[in-house]
């Protein structure tokens, strides 16, 4: 709203003019103090305000206005006459209108100290998010373990960044169990094989990101039930392969070398995966193991392992000296920068499956092949009833593999049909049993070529020393007898548990509880097995060395298998993805040093801001010379 000055006149005694007072309180760049003017009778109040300007040099401004003593407001449009003026002495008083209070909250400055701020703010906010985000670089693998009895398939995830060129995996949720046993059973229906797969593909296709889906490798590793199927039958051993290539190849996965991918892997490789899982759980890999001359601790940095499965078994470990070791046994690998020397050796035919079935043949070979036989090693009051096919046609019985492992192959007189059906009737007696598994299924006395270095059958292996992790159907048989309250296991209370075990009939047997129940006929067997194998085989002794064997399921909860030390392994082949930033570190440090500018200039708009309000004219006013004159 504008206003205007009061207003006083005198007539001066001269009809034609009025002599007018203003009175001004505007700030410095204004009319200033009382002003007297001579106007015309006939002029407006915008005349007078021009008058006024005029005599106090300052250019006219909309924002000035008059108004009456008692703060009535003077239309600049009104004659003076129309206001009492003639004769007589006015006082007029000189201020602004509303638009200079009006600049105090909205001049310009306060807008473009807004707008630097609001710059600064999202400049900052966004180069500060595009710098620090990264792609998802999450790789994904994925591994089946078709093993003599069943397959299992596993998810791993690792950062695509590594530790010197070595991924740092973990498991990614549970494993998925394949329908059926492993894929060597599929040698009459080779197809079936490939379509026993498909339920953990179509999980692993679910359960990883489909734009991960082309990048991540997919693997099979066919471990001893499909090595002695490749020495029964190499030609369905192949046909086997060959229906999982086919199958696996169908879905998105990375499978660009299938006969890499997909094969049936060594013995000693599956003992050093194995070696390599339990040693990354542990967090073992800074190993430094003892050296020549030097007694071992009985615990030392790195951890061996020992795998019983069904067809083979394994020992791995860091020995105390490699020189002299033989090529076959000696493994060697690159972890995270460092290099490790392992002895691995495998025995195929010495899973408890194939221990169990070479038992038997040896059993009806003492009875001279008559169907009804006597077995020790299996509780009284039981028959076990198995035909001769099923119990002689493998290499493990009358093959070469028979004669490498045992000094002999067992050969059945020619007309004995296939069919032919042996009773074994269970006898519980541990003595006889045990004499039957040291004479029959190891050969301890076989020459050591090795200095003396060997565990049986004439293989070399060096002195066992430190911490073992005992896995698969080790831990199984110390669970059945109750021993797994801790993963160390007295071996005094094992041998009574066993003995135990031996010493009681089928009746008591069936009785106790196990996840398989297919195996009670022969845990007794299997106890004294494990005796034998780890004692009189390895050389573990029951008062000092026995007692650094840890019998475990899993790991600090990951599963105690070759698979994840396959792929920690496999990761040093595979390509490194690396972080790529969406802008450079340069190029954010100038965007940073740009914006903070912003918020220094945001400063500065507002304090000429603050300035202008204390003082709102002050920048609105351009001296211009002269107005003219009325008179």
């Amino acid at each position: 709203m504008e206003t205007s000055p009061n207003i006083q006149g005198e007539e001066m005694g001269q009809e034609d003019t009025l002599s007018i007072s203003v009175l001004s309180g505007l700030p410095e760049g204004c009319p200033q103090g009382s002003l007297t003017v001579k106007v015309p009778r006939t002029a407006s109040a915008r005349d007078l305000l021009r008058m006024v300007c005029t005599k106090a040099q300052v250019p006219m401004l909309p924002s000035y206005g008059l108004q009456t003593i008692d703060g009535a407001v003077i239309s600049l449009d009104t004659d003076l006459v129309q206001l009492h003026c003639v004769q007589k002495k006015e006082i007029l008083m000189w201020i602004t209108t509303d638009h200079g209070a009006s600049n105090k909250c909205c001049n310009a400055f306060w807008f473009m100290g807004i707008i630097s701020l609001l710059i600064a703010i999202g400049g900052l906010v966004t180069i500060i998010c595009l710098y620090t985000y990264e792609e998802d670089k999450v790789q994904y693998a994925v591994i089946f373990d078709a093993g003599s009895t069943h397959t299992s398939m596993y998810i791993y995830k690792w950062e695509g960044e590594k530790i010197n060129c070595t991924a740092v995996a973990i498991q990614d949720g549970a494993k998925c169990k394949v329908h059926g046993r492993g894929i060597s059973s599929y040698a009459n229906n080779t197809a079936g094989a490939g379509k026993s797969l498909v339920d953990c593909l179509n999980s692993a296709t679910d359960r990883i990101p489909s734009d991960k889906h082309g990048a991540t490798p997919i693997y099979m590793g066919a471990t001893a039930g499909m090595r002695l199927l490749r020495k029964q039958n190499p030609k369905a051993s192949d046909e086997v392969l060959e229906s999982v290539r086919s199958t696996i190849g169908g879905y998105p996965f990375k499978f660009g070398e299938p006969e890499r991918q997909a094969r049936i892997i060594n013995g000693s490789d599956e003992g050093a995966f194995s070696w390599i899982t339990s040693n990354y759980i542990t967090g073992t890999f800074d190993v430094h193991p003892p050296t020549d001359g030097v007694v071992p601790k009985l615990i030392v940095s790195s951890v061996g392992t020992l795998d019983l499965g069904g067809a083979s078994t394994q020992i791995t470990f860091i020995p105390n000296r490699t020189r002299g070791m033989p090529e076959k046994e000696h493994f060697l690998t690159d972890l995270y920068g460092t290099n490790y020397s392992l002895y691995t050796h495998s025995y195929l035919c010495y899973g408890v499956n194939e221990a169990t079935r070479r038992l038997q043949a040896v059993l009806v070979e003492v009875a001279n092949f008559t169907t009804n036989v006597s077995s020790p090693c299996s509780p009284k009051g039981l028959v076990v009833n198995i035909t001769h096919g099923q119990l002689f046609n493998s290499p493990c019985i009358s093959g070469e593999d028979a004669v490498l492992n045992y000094g002999r192959a067992i050969v059945t007189p020619d007309h004995i049909d296939q069919e032919v059906v042996y009773y074994l009737h269970g006898e519980s007696n541990a003595t006889e049993c045990r004499a039957l598994v040291t004479d029959f299924l190891f050969n301890l006395s076989a020459p050591c070529p090795y200095n003396g270095s060997c565990s049986f059958n004439g293989v070399f292996q060096p002195p066992v020393f430190g911490d073992f992790y005992g896995i698969s159907s080790y831990y199984y048989m110390m669970e059945f007898l109750n021993l797994t309250e801790s993963d160390t296991v007295n071996y005094t209370d094992f041998s009574t548990a066993s003995q135990s075990l031996c010493a009681k009939d089928w009746q008591e047997v069936k009785q106790m509880k196990t996840g398989a129940p297919q195996n009670l006929p022969w845990y007794c067997f299997e106890s004294i097995y494990i005796d034998t194998i780890l004692v009189d085989g390895y050389g573990f002794d029951p008062n000092s060395t026995w007692k650094g064997i840890h019998f475990v399921k899993s790991i600090s909860g990951v599963d105690a298998g070759w698979t994840l030390g396959f792929i920690i392994n496999e990761s040093n082949q595979l390509p490194t993805s690396p972080v790529d930033r969406m802008i450079s570190t340069v190029l954010f440090a100038f965007l940073v040093c740009l914006f903070i500018c912003f918020f220094f200039l945001c400063f500065c708009f507002f304090r000429i801001a603050r300035r202008h309000w204390k003082s709102p004219n002050r920048s609105f006013y351009t001296k211009r010379q002269g107005y003219g004159t009325l008179l």
